[in-house]
């Protein structure tokens, strides 16, 4: 790896791909420092026998020195897939937990920062009092909990769910505890139009379903509601102005965005038209562009999706909804964390003798605990979800 061929092949990979996206960063300095701290991560990982993963969402670095890239629980399920021995997990802290939990021993999980700044609005959203006290309301009650969540949050869930499947999960939750009241949680506006798709499906099959038995969690904890704040910034009519500038476009919402309830009452007025847009997750936005026989398509997400997309398909044109649509929480990964990261072993998540409190687990400059018995009830419920699959 030639630090300085790399460097000049990412300054025309990156400007061609997301000069529009990060506009001035990718100079030919910064992608000459970028290029050395690359060889130097690409010599340390094969020396420390490290998968370093990458979530979509990260800057386009990333994505060039990644074995692995993908969506949070796609990552998850490759690793171990892959049986790896050490991974360093480049995301938000959520999803190297949820990594953790599921390989257990068999793999040392590394992310390069702790949990607050690595972290997701989604799980400084989630009020742990509200939840355990509609349970105590609720006794018979069903937790359909989105993977995008902490491992607490997981432990006293009883299924969790992606944003591809969260519509099946319910419908499952609904055919096994028939009256039951279900309550999806924690994105608002994941949770509602998947509420509108698991009836649909119930009216496909012929159950007569109650639509008051879901409840959507909708909650305010300090600054956060229950959304990703990213998504939530992309308005309720931010993908119809799109469309209306782009008429000859498709259009694809990732289901946390701030515009889909909106979009769903459209859709079902006849405001827009049936087959211009598609509730997707970030990996099935792979599938369907490659698929599709559009040749402009608008991406209602962080707009870190573009650049892989306009890399895997590059015959079509890909424009954000927003441009705004940067998580905080994602761009605080950087390669200089990554080599901190990989130099001197942390931050590793490992599991504790339940030596701290669940909901604010222990963590110093070089290990993050989650404790044994949230682990294990955690596990159970994405075993479930697996398991239907």
């Amino acid at each position: 790896m030639n630090e300085k061929i790399v460097a000049a092949q990412w300054y025309e990979l990156f400007n061609r791909y997301a000069g529009d996206l990060y506009p001035g960063r990718y100079t030919p300095e910064k992608c000459r420092e970028l290029a050395e701290m690359a060889v130097e991560i690409k010599r340390l990982s094969q020396e420390k026998q490290s998968v370093i993963v990458a979530h979509n969402y990260l800057y386009p670095e990333f994505h060039e020195i990644a074995d692995l890239i993908g969506d949070s629980l796609g990552l998850s399920l490759d690793i171990q897939k892959a049986g790896a021995k050490r991974v360093d997990f480049e995301s938000v802290f959520f999803m190297g937990a949820t990594a953790k939990i599921i390989t257990g021993d068999a793999t040392r999980v590394f992310v390069p920062d702790k949990s607050h700044i690595i972290g997701c609005s989604l799980v400084f959203g989630t009020d742990y009092g509200w939840l355990e006290n509609w349970k105590r309301e609720n006794p018979d009650g069903i937790l359909v909990t989105y993977i995008n969540s902490d491992a607490y949050t997981k432990s006293i869930s009883d299924y969790i769910s992606t944003s591809r499947n969260t519509d099946k999960m319910i419908l499952m939750a609904l055919q096994q505890f028939p009256g039951r009241k279900i309550l999806v949680l924690p994105d608002k506006f994941l949770g509602h139009v998947m509420k509108v798709r698991a009836l649909e499906l119930a009216k496909q099959e012929g159950l007569a379903i109650d639509p008051d038995l879901i409840e959507i969690y909708s909650v305010r904890k300090g600054e956060y509601w229950a959304a990703c704040y990213v998504h939530e910034q992309i308005g309720p009519d931010a993908s119809e102005i799109a469309l209306l500038e782009n008429p000859d476009a498709e259009l694809m919402i990732h289901p946390e965005c701030g515009c889909v309830a909106s979009c769903l009452i459209k859709l079902q007025e006849g405001k827009i038209p049936q087959g211009k847009v598609y509730f997707l997750s970030t990996q099935q936005m792979i599938g369907h562009a490659k698929r599709s026989s559009a040749k402009r398509i608008l991406v209602a997400t962080e707009k870190g999706m573009i650049y892989r997309l306009r890399q895997e398909v590059p015959d079509k044109e890909f424009l954000p909804v927003s441009m705004q649509a940067e998580c905080r929480y994602m761009k605080a990964n950087t390669f200089e964390k990554l080599l901190a990261s990989l130099r001197e072993d942390k931050l590793e998540i490992v599991f504790c003798n339940d030596c701290c409190d669940p909901k604010n687990s222990y963590q110093d400059d070089k290990v993050i605990h989650i404790p044994k018995s949230v682990a294990g009830k955690a596990k159970i419920a994405i075993d479930r979800m697996m398991a239907i699959q």
